[in-house]
């Protein structure tokens, strides 16, 4: 597959941009042979707060979404152009000088680029989870128990819940794995979970019956026990189960002892 001449240019977090001082939160990759560019933004807070601490997440997710919309919208016939556009920019959010590249495939390299340069984005952090709880229920011999790959339907919001296996325990559980991250998103999360873990309990599936949302949390080393403890309070109120990566042993027993009783 032929390369063509290419462009990066980092984008960075810079609460002080006079002091010279930023955490990567994105890439721009320029193909010069197809004059467009790919814009790859993370919404990973981790290594902003580690470095500068607790941050305004409102006004810089402003700033993210500014800067994402303005590139994709702005047409950059050369190099030059990515470059004067560059040189104006003066808040919270900065680019790096483009450096030279080579470009097999804008998408594929400006994913490889952001991965290497600033880390994986949340959908592939979403599929890592999904991939270890695969290969955690392997290794305890119980996949062949569960059914795999579930959409249910729900009425009241309208869209179908999709999580990657289920069981039968008298309810039909629905094993859904969240990644806890970062605290600013905690609670965005913990919503989410509870709206759905009430309207699958509250509701009777015509292929399922009853049903019930299993939360299997995955916590960075980062989340105090405190606020692990509030997750699955809060999480429990609303007719959800949850289990924990560290300890996935009563999950895989219930599947176990429910695939006996309920075969």
């Amino acid at each position: 597959m032929s390369q063509t001449r290419g462009y990066y240019s980092l984008i960075q977090f810079c609460p002080d941009p006079s002091r010279l001082e930023g955490v990567n939160i994105g890439v721009v990759v320029y193909s010069s042979s197809e004059r467009r560019l790919k814009v790859r933004i993370t919404r990973d807070n981790r290594r902003i707060r580690k470095f500068f601490g607790n941050q305004d997440w409102k006004l810089l997710n402003r700033a993210r979404a500014s800067i994402e919309s303005q590139l994709q919208a702005e047409q950059f016939l050369t190099i030059d152009d990515l470059v004067s556009y560059i040189a104006k920019r003066a808040n919270i959010i900065q680019l790096t000088a483009p450096r030279p590249m080579r470009i097999t495939d804008l998408e594929i390299d400006s994913k490889e680029l952001q991965e290497r340069l600033v880390g994986p984005d949340h959908l592939e952090r979403k599929h890592r989870i999904e991939r270890d709880l695969t290969r955690r229920l392997f290794e305890a011999g119980v996949t062949d128990l569960v059914k795999k790959s579930v959409n249910v339907e729900v009425r009241d919001l309208k869209k179908s819940i999709r999580v990657p296996y289920a069981y039968q325990n008298g309810r039909f559980n629905l094993i859904s794995p969240v990644q806890f991250d970062d605290p600013e998103s905690i609670s965005t999360k913990i919503g989410k979970s509870a709206i759905e873990g009430e309207l699958l309990y509250a509701n009777c599936d015509p292929v399922f019956g009853e049903m019930r949302l299993v939360v299997v949390a995955n916590f960075e080393d980062q989340i105090e026990d405190s606020t692990r403890e509030f997750v699955k309070k809060t999480l429990n109120a609303h007719s959800v189960t949850v289990h924990s990566f560290e300890d996935l042993g009563p999950l895989v027993e219930d599947i176990r002892r429910s695939a006996a009783a309920h075969s």
